[in-house]
């Protein structure tokens, strides 16, 4: 209970609530006073008609000089019909009829209009009065004045009315808009708990639906990230575990005496040391260029020098291998502003990849191009059997082998690729891997030129 006096819907029912109350008081008091006005003007006509009438009658006793007690007998009647005391004085101020029979020359009503002059021929031959006094045996006339107090009452009731139906509306209205922001909420406190698998639907206004893809979006983004670091945990774990296990094993059966510590063996033990050295390496490497925390040396270098150190290191495999290695890149390129380093740990890792998918007899080729809009491309082609295309989007996932039946001793931890990809970007670059008709991979990556009009 307490959590709906803080939520939303009930703050929007009370902010509609005085909206509604403000709105019909202003109604109130803007048709209350305009009915006072209307009322007050109809009784000044109303009194003014009357007084009219009076003065018509009275007149034109004078003018016909008729006698005035017939006056006073049509006063009596006009009187207690009209609500009104009509008092008629002469020329003189002397009382000549009263309505109500009240006779007292001394006097004058104090309430009411007049004196009015009564004229015959342009002469005042007397005055007469006109009030609201009607005394006890005459008939009162309803008050008009009494209309005002039953618009303002049924103001009051129809507003209270509106008030009560509005809020019920209301509430109908925002627990209906408010049910995505609810079920938003609920989704929210699983994924906090860890549960990355809920979704919310997207239903309500377009902007409510647009935040429920959004949310979906990013659950979707964390699944997926927690799916991977899982993977990676399991996959650093067991690409741990083999070398970890080998040099176990190798020092157990020293220590039992199995194996004697010869030449041999401590090679192949430095060996398997050298494997898990080059693993946590490569690790360290890529954990520190998908945290942003990678430092570049970067300085303007001759992308074909760099390129043919590289080809040159791995030509000696390629031809014991019975591969063939071409490097196509002109003297005349731009210089690029790169850490030469890591470029040339780019280009090793696709060579060694190459050279390893590619069979005795097939050939490799490097070449490097500078593209229109201001990049320098450059591409790894074999002649492999290439890839499967339903693998081509996962080449550069960590631990990820096209050939998952390839063994170590063939090939790395399935790290190269990610490294090469991560130290790409690393430059403000991008890398792909296509297939090649009839058979092979090509791998490209681009990085941007530092001064476009400057050779090498």
């Amino acid at each position: 209970m307490a959590r709906f006096f803080f939520g939303l819907q009930f703050r929007l029912v009370m902010g509609f609530t005085v909206v509604l109350a403000l709105a019909l008081a202003g109604v109130s008091f803007y048709v209350g006073y305009a009915a006072e006005q209307e009322v007050e003007r109809f009784e000044e006509s109303q009194e003014a008609a009357r007084t009219a009438r009076v003065q018509q009658v009275i007149s034109r006793f004078f003018s016909d000089r008729r006698d005035l007690t017939q006056l006073q007998g049509v006063l009596e009647q006009a009187g207690p019909l009209s609500g009104r005391r009509i008092v008629v004085r002469g020329p003189n101020g002397e009382l000549v009829g009263d309505s109500h029979l009240r006779f007292d020359r001394g006097g004058r009503p104090t309430r009411g209009s007049g004196p009015v002059p009564v004229l015959v021929a342009g002469q005042q031959v007397g005055s007469f009065f006109v009030t609201p006094d009607t005394g006890p045996e005459g008939i009162p006339e309803p008050a008009v004045a009494s209309l005002v107090s039953t618009v303002n009452q049924s103001l009051f009731w129809t507003g209270l009315a509106a008030v009560a139906l509005g809020i019920l509306l209301v509430s109908i209205i925002s627990r209906k808009l408010l049910a995505p922001v609810r079920s938003l909420g609920e989704a929210a406190q699983h994924l906090g708990r860890g549960d990355f698998s809920r979704r919310v639907p997207a239903e309500g206004a377009s902007e409510f639906r647009q935040l429920a893809l959004t949310f979906n979006s990013m659950a979707a983004n964390l699944e997926d990230a927690e799916r991977q670091r899982r993977n990676l945990v399991a996959d650093v774990a067991h690409e741990l575990r083999t070398p970890v296990s080998n040099i176990q094993g190798y020092l157990e059966a020293l220590k039992d005496g199995l194996l004697h510590p010869d030449e041999g063996t401590i090679e192949t033990i430095h060996g398997q040391v050298i494997h898990l050295g080059h693993l946590v390496e490569d690790l360290r490497l890529l954990a520190q260029a998908e945290a942003g925390a990678l430092q570049l040396q970067r300085m303007p270098t001759r992308m074909p020098e760099v390129l043919r150190g590289s080809v040159d290191a791995v030509r000696p495999r390629a031809e014991a291998k019975g591969i063939g290695m071409s490097l196509e890149a002109g003297d005349a390129m731009p210089l690029v502003e790169m850490d030469s380093t890591r470029i040339a740990q780019v280009v090793n890792n696709l060579l060694e990849n190459a050279i390893i998918h590619t069979p005795e007899g097939g050939s490799v080729a490097v070449t490097a191009v500078v593209s229109g809009d201001g990049m320098l491309r450059v591409a790894v082609a074999d002649t492999g059997r290439g890839i499967p295309p339903e693998d081509l989007d996962r080449v550069f996932d960590r631990f990820f082998r096209a050939d998952p039946s390839r063994a170590r001793a063939t090939g790395g931890a399935g790290l190269g690729l990610t490294i090469a990809k991560q130290l790409v970007e690393a430059h403000g670059g991008s890398i792909r891997v296509d297939n090649v008709v009839p058979t092979g991979a090509q791998f490209v990556f681009e990085i941007p030129i530092a001064w476009p009009n400057s050779s090498a």
